[in-house]
Parts: structure tokens; C-alpha cells; sequence
């Protein structure tokens, strides 16, 4: 984006007090337009003004007395007119007991004022509106006509003129709000700076004591960042650490035997050899696997939840293990619904299913039992597996969830990834694992719980 057309905070508080004076300046309109053009309130004034003139005239006793209040008054209020540019001319007539007219606004010319006594009421003069009042008694009668403005005359004048004092007030409030935010936001260049300045590998706590409480939480948030950071590639470089070594020894079987296989003089040496040379890659093969596998399903891009028949991909894992079972004498056992509609992210799924039954049928004795069941509880999955195994002490069951570590059964084959995986996976799929007790208090049962429609993290 063009760097003059990029947002900044700048413009955005401009543009928000520009806004902000826009909707001050509609309301200041419509209060005084409603007050300007308020009839009751225009008649209220007239017949205050007109009781104020009447009551002065009545203190005097001769005609030119009260023709010269008459034309004192109208000469002041329209000279304040015409200061004030405003259309037309307050207009007083007087005349005596004798119906003589003693006074017309030099404005009004020959015009005739026309009322109602001690009412206000609308005329026309000269082709303007006019609101007239008229007050009489035995020896005056006076009628005041005030000119009624248009509204968009009205309109006009009061938006320039209040649009000349929004225009000054503007900079005023302008400015203490961008000098408040330049020191709001000096904090915020100062953190910026400390993280610029830090090395590519430095994943410190940044130490930065925020005095302002807004920048507490960004701060401790960066921190907290940092440190799952720090975690994570510890636990990482631990991975590849204990990968090499697991990785080590039976490439170190295959290299001697593969020498051995050169050196063999008889059939029995070259079979031996031959034999524990294929184990040793099988072994290595698997763990490669479970290596891709684990990243695979840590890797959150990967992969998107799509609807799947559960208890038909659950059938389908289950058959491909049962040679294994079946070279042991396991009895293998499903309890499922016939179909399980759901959103689910496949692999994930399936590495659940065949990692927690493979683990069975490695570890258990000869003749026992591995029971899987599925179930949908309320929209949640509830997958389980259960069997009747050594088990594992209750102090180490967070343990065997731990990538590489596989406790006391070293004489079964394996990398210690399988829970690993398992545990992975349900959080892959913004689920949990579980492991308590199995059949008959003895054994492990395994129980992993899923949403029934999970977005891939």
C-alpha cells in the first residue's frame, strides 16, 4: 500500500474530531432552527414587547408623549434589525380614543395594522408575514407586527455563522487531543524500538515496566509470547535431539550388519545377519513414520475437518489390525452405532484409533482383551479404549503422554510416540485424552473426547 494512503492514527483522530464537530454543528443547528422557528415562543416575545410599549404609553397623558415612545422604540429595535441583517422591519401603530393615528412605523408606509385585542394573529404586509398583536384600553390603541423569517434565510444564517465559530474552535481542541496523542503513543515507539533492537535469537523477557495500564497487558502479552516461544523450540530442539538418538541405534544395527553381510562365509551367518538387518529397518521405518506422523498433526495448516461416517472409519482401522491381534490371540471387540455422521479432520481421527489400539495389542499378554467403543453424547464423540493389560501406576499416567518416554516395557518394540501422537491429535482437533483404569481395576482405558463439528486450530 502507497505509504500516503496508508491508515494512521493521525488522520484517523482528524477525520474523528472532524466528525465529531460535524454532528456538534447538525445538533447546534437544529436546537436554534427549533427555537427560531418556535411559533409559540415568537407570539410569547411579540405580546411581551407589546405589553412592555403599551404599559410605557399609558403612563403619559398627551399624544406627542406617547408618539415619541412609539417612534423611539421602532427606530431602536430596527436599527437592531438592520445590524443584524434581518429581513424586514418591526412595524408599531398608534392611534388615540379618537381613532386619530398618532404613529405608523416609518417602514409600514400607509399600511393599515389589523388584530385582534389582547391576541396575536397573522398578517401580510407589503408580501410578508407578519405576526401581529394589538393592546388597547379608553384612551390608546397599539398594535406591534413582527416580520416572520423564512426558514432557509433562517437556515443560511445560522450555519455561516455557526460554521465561522466551529471553524475557530476546531484548532483549539485540535491540538491538545494530537499533542495527548503523541505522548500517549511514545510508550508504544519505545517498546517498538526494544524489540527491533533485540537479536534473532534473543527470546529474553522483554523487562519492560509499562507505566501506563493500557500498555500492561500488551506488554505481559509480548512476554508471555516469547516465552511459548522459548518453549517451544526447547521442547523442539529436545525432538530432534531424542530423535537422533532413537534414530541412532538401529542405524548403527544396520551399518554393522550390513558390514557383517559382506563378511559372511555361510549361509547361517548371511540369514542371521539378513534378519536382524530387516529388523533394525523396520524399526527405524516406523519411527520415521511416527516422526512424519507427529509432524504432520502439530502442524496446524495442514489438514481440514470434513464430514465422515466415524463408526465405518472406525471399522475400517480395526480390520487392518486384526492380523495383529489375531498372531497374539487378543480378542478384539467394537461397540459402535452402525453410522456416526460428523465433521472431523480425518488423519487426525485415524491416527487416534490406530495409535491407542496398536498400544493395546503391543503391550498387553497373550489372550487378552482390547474393547473400542464409540459413542455420540449429546454432540460430543467419545471414543475408548479399554484392556485388560498390566496397566500403568497412576504417577506416571501424564508421563506416557510424553514424546520418546516408554516407561518400564522397553523389551516391546517402539519409540514412545504413539501416546504422543495421540495426544496431539486430540488437541489437533480441539478435543482431550484421558487414561484411567481398565478392565476389572487393572489394565488401561483410554478415553478421548472430540466436538462434534471441530475447526482445525
Amino acid at each position: 500500500m502507497n505509504t500516503i494512503l496508508r491508515p494512521t492514527l493521525a488522520r484517523r483522530i482528524v477525520l474523528s474530531l472532524l466528525i465529531a464537530f460535524g454532528l456538534v454543528w447538525i445538533t447546534l443547528m437544529a436546537r436554534q432552527f427549533y427555537t427560531a422557528t418556535d411559533q409559540q415562543a415568537f407570539d410569547s416575545n411579540l405580546q411581551a414587547l407589546g405589553d412592555s410599549l403599551f404599559a410605557s404609553i399609558s403612563s403619559v397623558e398627551s399624544d406627542g408623549e406617547a408618539r415619541a415612545i412609539a417612534a423611539s422604540t421602532s427606530t431602536l429595535v430596527n436599527d437592531s434589525y438592520r445590524n443584524n441583517r434581518v429581513q424586514g422591519a418591526l412595524l408599531i401603530g398608534l392611534s388615540n380614543a379618537d381613532g386619530e393615528r398618532l404613529f405608523i412605523s416609518p417602514e409600514g408606509g400607509q399600511a393599515k395594522l389589523k388584530g385582534m385585542p389582547g391576541m396575536v394573529g397573522g398578517a401580510t404586509i407589503g408580501g410578508q408575514r407578519f405576526r401581529v398583536y394589538l393592546r388597547q384600553d379608553k384612551r390608546w390603541s397599539l398594535t406591534v407586527a413582527a416580520p416572520q423569517q423564512d426558514s432557509w434565510w433562517i437556515l443560511s444564517r445560522m450555519g455561516g455563522e455557526l460554521t465561522v465559530d466551529m471553524l475557530i474552535a476546531f484548532p483549539f481542541v485540535l491540538l491538545p487531543v494530537w499533542l495527548a496523542v503523541r505522548s500517549g503513543l511514545r510508550p508504544l515507539h519505545k517498546l517498538s524500538d526494544m524489540i527491533a533492537k533485540r537479536g534473532d535469537d534473543n527470546l529474553s523477557p522483554l523487562g519492560y515496566e509499562a507505566k501506563h495500564a493500557e500498555l500492561q497487558p500488551l506488554a505481559n502479552a509480548l512476554d508471555s509470547l516469547i516465552s511459548r516461544l522459548r518453549m517451544k523450540l526447547k521442547r523442539e530442539h529436545g525432538f530432534v535431539q531424542d530423535a537422533a538418538h532413537e534414530l541412532r541405534t538401529p542405524m548403527a544395527v544396520i551399518s554393522a550388519q550390513a558390514h557383517v553381510l559382506s563378511m559372511a562365509t555361510t549361509p547361517e551367518q548371511r540369514t542371521e545377519a539378513e534378519q536382524r538387518m530387516n529388523h533394525a529397518i523396520a524399526r527405524a521405518s516406523h519411527l520415521v513414520g511416527q516422526l512424519l506422523d507427529l509432524a504432520q498433526i502439530g502442524n496446524h495448516r495442514d489438514g481440514k475437518a470434513g464430514s465422515i461416517d466415524a463408526a465405518h472409519l472406525l471399522r475400517q482401522e480395526l480390520a487392518a489390525l486384526v492380523p495383529a491381534a489375531a498372531a497374539r490371540d487378543i480378542e478384539l471387540s467394537l461397540e459402535a452405532p452402525d453410522t456416526l455422521q460428523t465433521e472431523v479432520e480425518v488423519h487426525a481421527f485415524q491416527s487416534i484409533v490406530h495409535n491407542l489400539v496398536a498400544n493395546a495389542l503391543a503391550y498387553i499378554h497373550r489372550d487378552g482383551q482390547v474393547s473400542v467403543e464409540l459413542k455420540d453424547r449429546n454432540g460430543e464423540i467419545t471414543l475408548s479404549v479399554t484392556d485388560d493389560g498390566p496397566g500403568i501406576a497412576p504417577d506416571l499416567r501424564e508421563l506416557v503422554f510424553e514424546r520418546f518416554y516408554r516407561g518400564k516395557a522397553h523389551d516391546v518394540p517402539g519409540a514412545g510416540l504413539g501416546l504422543a501422537i495421540v495426544r496431539e491429535a486430540a488437541t489437533r482437533l480441539r478435543g482431550a485424552v484421558s487414561l484411567s483404569e481398565g478392565m476389572g481395576g487393572k489394565g488401561c482405558r483410554f478415553v478421548v473426547t472430540i466436538p462434534a463439528a471441530p475447526s482445525p486450530a
